[in-house]
């Protein structure tokens, strides 16, 4: 097995009795801070991590899960403060093609003079074309956090059956 090392977001901050829950539900291997996860859960594949701490988390009603890892979307800016070694004006002639190759990634919405990035795709695009030094996202993380955004959502708006199985164990 495989150590993961990821964070879940909850809707809010568990009081002292629900935090009893969580470890005895097994969250032992999660260290809570506010409304954060921090969890190196071992198991096979990085979705199963994530699904088992979801599960756990279900086990206190009231609490779920907002989001995994770091929200994926980005504007220029906060990719370049995520970089850490390129300016948002840099990211910025990099995206219009005034510098370097081309192929900088698109947005994944442009409303109102903001465009909103994937920072998966910005970072991997950055090492992989431009050669910056700066890890890599896995993918499995964006997939996770979209898939518990969607289940939340749906718990909004009351849409529980179209959502299914994600919908239980996330929300």
């Amino acid at each position: 097995m495989i150590e993961w090392d990821f964070s879940i977001t909850l809707n809010r901050e568990p009081i002292d009795e629900e935090l009893d829950v969580l470890y005895e539900a097994g969250l032992d291997d999660c260290s809570i801070g506010g409304t954060y996860l921090h969890c190196d859960r071992e198991a096979e594949t990085l979705m199963d991590a994530i699904e088992s701490v979801l599960l756990q988390i279900r086990t206190v009603p009231g609490l779920w899960a907002t989001g995994v890892g770091e929200d994926d979307g980005v504007t220029l800016g906060d990719a370049a403060r995520r970089h850490g070694g390129r300016t948002q004006a840099s990211l910025r002639q990099l995206a219009t093609g005034q510098r370097g190759p081309g192929g900088f990634p698109k947005p994944l919405i442009e409303a109102d003079n903001i465009s909103l990035y994937s920072w998966a795709e910005i970072s991997e695009w950055l090492r992989t074309t431009m050669g910056d030094d700066i890890p890599s996202v896995n993918r499995d993380i964006v997939i996770a956090d979209a898939a518990v955004k969607l289940a939340c959502r749906a718990r909004e708006t009351h849409q529980q059956a179209q959502v299914g199985h994600l919908y239980e164990i996330a929300c």
